[in-house]
């Protein structure tokens, strides 16, 4: 017996993966370094990977000088999502480092390991290479969240979340400084590193 309606009258917008890490200066400092990495299976602008990461989110500056960029094999993808998504998350958004973000193209896409203990996530393009490693990993939770509780506050979210106590984010061999933090979610206290599988975002019924 369905504990829900079968069919959600909203329309979907995007679904896929949404693993990411954010690196504090403490456990409440300002941000060290942060990197969200998107696989998607189905958007209004196809499938794609896309990768932003802030090598120093406090700075307005790119390549050649810091790695804030988007790594992506779908670039209009990629603007897209910072458009209508990373660009509503406040702790992206308010970054200075997001108004210099260059776009780099992606070279290749790995992941490993076993996200019931480690995971691991490498992408490379462009003369960079960033590993994504999550590991003590959690129980998985099973969310279902209205506009209300998500990031963005307009969409509906169906995701697996799987929290992270261990995380690194490397950039061509060099493991950024940084720890993590504590962070809630429609009160649920969990870190700022994350594993989001089956995430799926809904419009709501206009």
């Amino acid at each position: 017996m369905p504990i829900a309606p079968p069919l959600n009258p909203g329309s979907v917008d995007w679904t896929g993966e949404n693993p990411g890490i954010l690196l504090r200066d403490g456990p409440d400092g300002p941000f060290t370094a942060m990197a969200l990495f998107f696989r998607i299976v189905y958007s209004p602008l196809g499938w794609g990977h896309a990768l932003l990461l802030l090598e120093d989110p406090n700075s307005e500056r790119s390549l050649p000088d810091v790695h804030n960029v988007m790594m992506t094999d779908n670039e209009p993808l990629a603007r897209y999502l910072m458009d209508s998504f990373i660009g509503k998350l406040a702790a992206f958004a308010e970054a200075p480092a997001f108004k210099a973000v260059q776009y780099v193209p992606i070279d290749n896409v790995r992941s490993e390991g076993d996200p019931r203990s480690r995971y691991e996530e490498t992408v490379s393009g462009g003369g960079i290479n960033v590993r994504l490693l999550w590991e003590e990993l959690g129980e998985p939770k099973a969310l279902e969240l209205p506009p209300s509780e998500t990031g963005p506050k307009d969409r509906e979210l169906f995701t697996l979340l799987i929290e992270s106590r261990k995380a690194s984010i490397i950039v061509n061999g060099e493991t950024l400084k940084g720890e993590l933090g504590t962070r809630v979610q429609a009160g649920l206290e969990t870190t700022t590193a994350f594993l989001y599988f089956a995430e799926t975002w809904i419009w709501p019924e206009a």
